[in-house]
């Protein structure tokens, strides 16, 4: 993840081991990581990142389908009543 720091910081740029540098564009590009743990990652890194930690099991997997229903799904389809957003999220149960 260190080498990660020059995306994570205002430059954007991907710095690729064989020296090739890529701009990322911040408005339309967002990454998120997974670790395990953060043994090896220095203070440079962690200060660059947003933590959050939730224990799976307690988040489940309905604050994703709401964020769905209320977010992608009326982006893909504007002329969607919310009445049929809810109906949808319920047909998950």
């Amino acid at each position: 993840i260190e080498n990660m720091n020059t995306v994570l910081d205002d430059n954007c740029t991907l710095c690729l081991p064989n020296g090739e540098r890529i701009k990322l564009n911040p408005t339309t590009m967002r990454m998120l990581f997974e670790v395990q743990d953060l043994a090896v990652a220095s203070p440079a890194t962690v200060s660059r990142c947003g933590m959050v930690y939730i224990a799976l099991a307690e988040l489940g997997w309905r604050p994703s389908v709401r964020t769905w229903c209320d977010q992608a799904l009326p982006a893909a389809l504007p002329n969607l009543a919310p009445e049929y957003r809810q109906f949808i999220y319920e047909l998950f149960d």
